[in-house]
């Protein structure tokens, strides 16, 4: 089947013309028609290579089909700063126990991953991975899935370097210490520094206490592949190579490397495929996804998860609220659960009202 399927996108592929490319893409060039024909001759190179690929991977038409592998590596979309582990405390090590493993698991299947988001020009991979593992534990520990703002992470974890690069065991260090806030009260601008200060504003969905802290996982396709039986998982992968820059589909089996430069999230796997989410927009892979071997890329050498509790972040949150809050959710019933959540945070009703 995955021949087969090889050969049609091929012959679709080998169909697509420049202009057909531009149009999908939104490909818009400055430099007048001189630009356009150089972007057009690295675009037809490109495509020669689209179609089954030696890496596993079925390559074809990307936002990244019109660079060169230099331009496409020069790119501010990854962000992994391996570098800044050294020192940090470890918390806890999840290891294979031995234990029976599910055959396969998807996380997106049961409600426990957002849509696919875009870093865009800004190396906030580790920020997106951080709150990816947040998102699903969050949702598996209180029942709520809810989008985190990224650009939280970006601004006020001092400890990275917002689009210069981070790490997410400190990210879920940082997210330990503070009340995590929603994605659409606190919008990603993919900038940092001069150009985006730390705002303190933002509507709470993990209050500061919720975020208990984290594992790593020890490095095994099997430990892997256990702390997906009960989690989403943060991990690292090198992603700089041809077979991410035109990747559409397939199972990534070699031909990427194994120095991480790039955060992403680990949502499930089957057998020794491992399902992973991008921050490249859904316009890219498969929806925004890729499916790498346990075996390739890094991906088994850097992950980690963050450990919450719903009830300390409810208590806590329950705690913050003022008396005439706390006065209002008491009369309030189930059905104004969101109304609840806006004013006082993710849980509180629960705590308020005893139910």
């Amino acid at each position: 089947m995955m021949a087969k399927s090889a050969i049609l996108f091929t012959v679709a592929a080998a169909d697509m013309s420049w202009e057909e490319y531009k149009n999908q893409f939104g490909k818009v060039y400055n430099g007048g028609d001189e630009e356009d024909q150089q972007k057009q001759q690295v675009f037809e190179s490109n495509k020669a290579q689209w179609g089954q690929h030696e890496s596993g991977a079925i390559l074809g038409a990307t936002v990244f089909s019109d660079l060169t592998l230099e331009e496409f590596q020069q790119l501010d979309i990854r962000g992994f700063s391996g570098s800044a582990a050294q020192g940090l405390p470890k918390v806890g090590v999840h290891e294979f126990q031995g234990e029976t493993l599910a055959a396969s698991v998807d996380w997106t299947t049961k409600g426990a991953v957002t849509p696919v988001k875009d870093q865009g020009q800004c190396g906030s991979c580790w920020a997106f991975s951080t709150t990816g593992g947040l998102e699903g534990a969050w949702q598996l520990a209180s029942g709520n899935l809810a989008s985190l703002s990224e650009q939280q992470f970006v601004d006020c974890s001092k400890a990275n370097s917002g689009c210069n690069g981070g790490l997410m065991d400190t990210a879920f260090e940082f997210a330990e210490t503070t009340a995590i806030v929603s994605e659409e009260s606190y919008p990603y601008t993919a900038k940092s520094g001069l150009f985006s200060r730390c705002k303190t504003d933002g509507t709470t969905v993990i209050a500061q206490g919720g975020v208990t802290g984290y594992k790593d996982v020890s490095n095994s396709a099997s430990s892997l592949q256990s702390a997906l039986n009960s989690n989403p998982v943060s991990v690292a992968i090198q992603a700089d190579q041809s077979v991410f820059q035109q990747y559409t589909g397939g199972v990534i089996s070699s031909g990427c490397g194994s120095s991480l430069d790039h955060g992403v999230l680990a949502v499930g796997y089957d057998g020794s495929t491992i399902k992973v989410k991008n921050s490249w927009g859904a316009s890219w892979g498969v929806n925004g996804y890729v499916s790498i071997d346990a075996s390739q890329c890094g991906i088994t050498t850097s992950a980690s998860y963050p450990t919450v509790s719903a009830s300390v972040a409810s208590k806590a949150t329950a705690g913050s609220c003022s008396a005439d809050d706390q006065a209002v959710i008491q009369a309030m019933d189930d059905n104004d659960f969101g109304d609840a959540s806006n004013k006082c945070g993710t849980g509180a009703y629960n705590i308020i009202t005893g139910k």
